[in-house]
């Protein structure tokens, strides 16, 4: 049962890997990183291949712009543009469109030609992009001039985000498949690649560490600056892909993987055209959603970076993952259930580290996943536990603890494969053991009840005190009779010396037993008998469906039974057939008494008196003689 349910664990973990939900919780497991390495790192602003220009709501409360419908912005915008142009920026991105304009007929004919001088400029220069968007089936585009200026519909790109599932944006396109079927580049790399950088096949997933760092400036103070400032304006703009576009509260924003990031917004400096130590830096208010323009700035710094997560292959992940789960699983089902818990809880930590360090590193790894995994094969093999290990531990335990020692019972209990039920064959050794006219003693005492059960319960007690010290197993009583085995339910190597050295001590407890009788002048019991044999025996579960014990049967305790009985017959205490007598060692004396078949069996059996244990050399001299020590078949 644990193999299969650890197979089914272990297998189902790589299956895991191949299904979308493990492709969203490995994508979500980036949200909860980003505030983490936040902390722990700040890129330099200096190294930053992307600027912006935006209008924030500072600029968008400023005259001209306060004073002003969107519309008629372009004038500005194109004073705007020839600065940054004239700066030397390596490309332009203008993350802002403006379908309609005044420059008809009706209107204000020639508005806009500041802005389409401009456009035509740095467009046909191959340095600058607009963009257009989609909203549903609608296409939000710039108007015809505007694009005829730029030099065509090949300089104007789609600003089309690609959230996941969730509303999130983690991952950047590309390129776009357009309705006539063919590929364009999306925004970022278009700039990128218009830059001389390398642009991506695929897409990817954006590095969003120190958003902050990104160089962000206003549109006013751009346009304060004059033509003396012209080095200023170089040394910040100059090789530079540089995106204009709108941080305002309710325009274009989009909820991102930095979502629980302390600082997601950009940090604006103050006096552009200043000195740089006279600079100063503006954090945004931190909202839950980032601007559009930032999230193209962070995809532009990816791609020229390089430095994108790399998510690892759902084959790496399933073979990880199916290594995971089988080690907890077999940890959780070697150890008990605090150990389990804590070395889940470490395993848990692990991972995060892990996936901490891997982030830094650029990988990320499926801490999500991996966690989810664990809890869930640790609820599951714990829920195994308790429903039917735990509970066939106890069932082992009520039913073998009147029966077996304490440490055989812990042995059962750490390795219930011991206990095979149904029935095998083992080979034990079997003791019966009787006392001796207690059928008189039962008619003497038929009026006091009361004292022949506890006569008879304070020397079973002792008896079995006995033979559980040896490791014994009380099989039954019945009446003033014991029934115990040697190498069941528990196997053992020595059964036959743990069986000779029980009835010794067995002896001995009885005529401690008598003695205190004796003392106290009660009636007492007479005598002990005791019958010892080895041999192949079928241990199991034995009765009805409805009842059943668990105990061994066969020849071996048929013949036990039989020389228990034989005792009266030759006088002796301990009567042991030559296969117990064969395998005692040394130290424990024996008589050979006779030759002799047993009832219900044709073959006969050599009887042996099990007399003394001898302790040291002396001891030895002092045995009776007809000791056979060798157990060779002959009589001494």
């Amino acid at each position: 049962m644990r193999a299969l349910l650890i197979s089914l664990l272990v297998v189902g973990a790589g299956l895991f890997q191949f299904l979308p939900l493990a492709d969203y919780l490995n994508a979500v497991g980036l949200d909860f990183l980003l505030p983490l390495r936040a902390a722990s790192e700040q890129a330099d602003a200096v190294d930053s291949p992307v600027v912006l220009v935006v209008i924030d709501e500072t600029t968008h409360n400023a005259p001209p712009f306060s004073e002003t419908p969107q519309v008629a912005w372009t004038p500005y915008l194109a004073k705007a543009l020839d600065k940054v142009g004239t700066a030397g920026a390596a490309v332009i991105g203008f993350d802002m469109i403006f379908p309609k304009t005044l420059s008809s007929p009706d209107l204000l004919p020639g508005f806009d030609r500041p802005f389409v001088q401009s456009l035509y400029t740095i467009g046909r220069q191959g340095r600058l992009i607009l963009s257009e968007a989609r909203l549903s089936d609608t296409l939000i585009q710039p108007y015809e001039g505007q694009i005829q200026a730029v030099g065509g519909r090949q300089n104007v790109i789609p600003v089309l985000l690609t959230p996941d599932r969730d509303g999130v944006v983690r991952r950047y396109p590309a390129s776009f498949l357009l309705e006539n079927g063919s590929t364009i580049n999306s925004f970022a790399n278009a700039l990128v690649a218009r830059a001389g950088y390398p642009a991506r096949k695929h897409s990817f997933l954006i590095d969003f560490a120190s958003p902050q760092s990104i160089p962000a400036y206003r549109l006013t103070d751009l346009l304060t600056c004059t033509a003396g400032d012209a080095p200023a304006l170089a040394e910040i703009f100059k090789g530079r892909i540089v995106l204009f576009g709108t941080t305002l509260d309710i325009e274009d924003r989009h909820v991102a993987a930095n979502r629980f990031a302390a600082h997601k917004g950009l940090r604006l400096t103050d006096g552009l055209c200043t000195a740089p130590t006279a600079r100063a830096g503006t954090p945004q208010i931190n909202r839950q959603s980032v601007p559009g323009v930032l999230l193209h700035a962070l995809a532009v710094r990816t791609i020229v970076s390089g430095q994108d997560p790399q998510v690892l292959g759902r084959t790496a992940r399933g073979a990880f993952s199916m290594g995971l789960v089988l080690l907890l699983a077999l940890g959780s089902l070697h150890w008990r259930s605090l150990t389990g818990l804590a070395m889940l809880g470490t395993t848990l930590v692990a991972i995060w580290v892990a996936a901490f360090i891997g982030l830094t590193h650029h990988v990320l790894i499926p801490y999500l996943n991996w966690s989810l995994l664990a809890l869930t094969s640790y609820f599951l093999l714990t829920t195994y536990r308790v429903s039917y290990e735990d509970q066939q531990k106890r069932w082992i335990k009520k039913a073998f603890r009147h029966y077996l020692s304490p440490a055989l019972v812990d042995q059962l209990i750490s390795n219930p494969k011991l206990l095979y039920l149904g029935g095998e064959k083992r080979r034990v050794a079997v003791m019966f053991l009787d006392l001796a006219d207690f059928t008189a003693l039962s008619e003497e005492l038929s009026d006091d009840p009361e004292q022949l059960v506890d006569l008879l319960n304070d020397v079973l007690t002792r008896f079995t005190a006995v033979i559980e010290k040896h490791d014994g197993y009380i099989d039954k009583y019945v009446g003033d009779a014991v029934m115990a085995v040697w190498g069941a339910p528990v196997a053992c190597a020595n059964p036959e010396e743990l069986c000779a050295k029980a009835a010794l001590e067995c002896r001995r407890a009885f005529e401690n037993f008598r003695l205190a009788q004796d003392q106290n002048q009660t009636h007492g019991l007479k005598g002990l008998r005791i019958g010892l044999n080895a041999g192949p025996a079928i241990a199991g579960n034995i009765g009805s469906k409805a009842r059943f014990d668990y105990t061994v049967i066969g020849d071996a305790v048929n013949v036990a039974a039989r020389l228990e009985a034989l005792n009266k017959k030759y006088g002796t205490i301990i009567l042991a057939s030559q296969e117990v007598a064969r395998r005692l060692p040394p130290h424990i004396s024996t008589r050979f008494v006779e030759e002799t078949s047993v009832e219900g069996r044709r073959a006969t059996i050599r009887l042996y008196e099990i007399i003394n244990r001898r302790a040291t050399k002396e001891g030895l001299s002092a045995t009776m003689s007809g000791i056979d020590h060798g157990l060779k078949g002959g009589q001494t």
